[in-house]
């Protein structure tokens, strides 16, 4: 008998399966159905989660092997599983966008953010609120250069794109520098929603460097 591990990290609602399962047998009791064997109830209600988790698509090899040696293999993953690269400026490329899609998120949050009373603190959130849309506008200029690559005009794309998506990394980490030193819930959501883009635009960052490189020793 073969036994399939389930990779959790590619199954986010997993909990939420966990939850509606044991709140499914929860109504089932309380009703008291007798129709039907309770055991019977419940085979069904475990089939249709197993189901439903193995719907969850796995990562290409191409992604698993090529996010290893990413900065952040873990996110990478992630980031990637449902991408279909089949090259390597399309990982550049699927992680360019994953990590504008982080950006924008991180973005939109602090945008419908209550701020805090204290000056100096609504200050700080303020300027990092300001950094996120130019990080992302950075993004999305690498992601519209990458989308359309020319041999005949490689290396400036790849040196354009570069430069950016270094660009837009240079703007997370000042938005995590603004807010460094304030402290509570508020502080803790943000830098965690602002890392995780960082952390993926690292990845985008490391992908087109390696298209570059490639292509250089190839010349």
């Amino acid at each position: 008998m073969t036994f399939h591990r389930v990779h959790i990290d590619i199954i986010p609602d997993l909990p939420d399966r966990f939850d509606l399962l044991f709140r499914s047998y929860s109504q089932i009791k309380g009703r008291m159905l007798t129709n039907l064997p309770l055991r019977l109830l419940l085979l069904l209600l475990v089939l249709t989660f197993v189901s439903g988790s193995s719907a969850a698509t796995p990562p290409s090899s191409l992604v698993v092997s090529a996010c290893a040696q990413a900065s952040y293999p873990s996110v990478c993953v992630r980031t990637l599983a449902t991408s279909s690269p089949s090259t390597p400026s399309d990982l550049a490329l699927a992680a360019t966008s994953a990590s504008l899609s982080a950006t924008r998120g991180a973005a939109a949050y602090l945008r419908h953010l209550t701020l805090p009373q204290a000056p100096s603190d609504r200050a700080a959130f303020r300027d990092c609120a300001n950094l996120l849309p130019d990080a992302a506008d950075q993004l999305a200029r690498a992601a519209k250069e990458l989308a359309r690559l020319n041999p005949d005009t490689l290396r400036s794309q790849l040196g354009d794109a570069q430069t950016w998506a270094s660009a837009a990394m240079t703007d997370q980490d000042m938005c995590l520098r603004e807010i460094t030193g304030l402290s509570g819930r508020t502080r803790d959501a943000v830098v965690a929603r602002v890392t995780e883009a960082s952390h993926v635009t690292s990845n985008a960052l490391y992908f087109i460097t390696r298209v570059a490189a490639t292509r250089d020793r190839n010349r």
